[in-house]
């Protein structure tokens, strides 16, 4: 920031103060978001699997059997989704194959945000 302040012809300064505002307003944010953390459950796209009771075949009465049957009986097939129930909030995400070990269960997901189609771009994911 001590470059912003220095001295020079009003040319010089404008393009130093837009440079530092570019810094600020632009890449900051973006750094920032690389590593945002989002915790909730993974569930199915329909949150068929968070009601009680969970709204699947008969026989089905575990949230990990629903969110699988789901994703591969159901047809058209659901989405893996992280829900987290503190905002009702429902995320998108980018590969299916990084949260299907974590069906069912409450997670920390690493990544980066669409905020336009509500969509983790994943990075990794850990059990919470």
């Amino acid at each position: 920031m001590a470059a912003c302040i220095l001295k020079g012809s009003t040319r010089s300064l404008l393009a130093l103060a837009l440079g530092c505002l570019l810094v600020l307003f632009v890449i900051v944010p973006f750094a920032a978001a690389q590593g945002a953390t989002f915790k909730g459950e993974i569930t199915d796209e329909h949150l068929n699997c968070i009601q009680t009771p969970v709204k699947a075949v008969d026989g089905v009465t575990k949230k990990e059997g629903c969110v699988l049957y789901w994703a591969h009986f159901a047809k058209p097939p659901s989405k893996f989704v992280l829900y987290d129930a503190a905002t009702k909030t429902t995320y998108q995400l980018d590969d299916q194959n990084w949260v299907e070990p974590y069906v069912g269960e409450t997670v920390q997901i690493t990544g980066t945000l669409n905020a336009a189609t509500k969509t983790i771009h994943i990075t990794g994911v850990k059990k919470s």
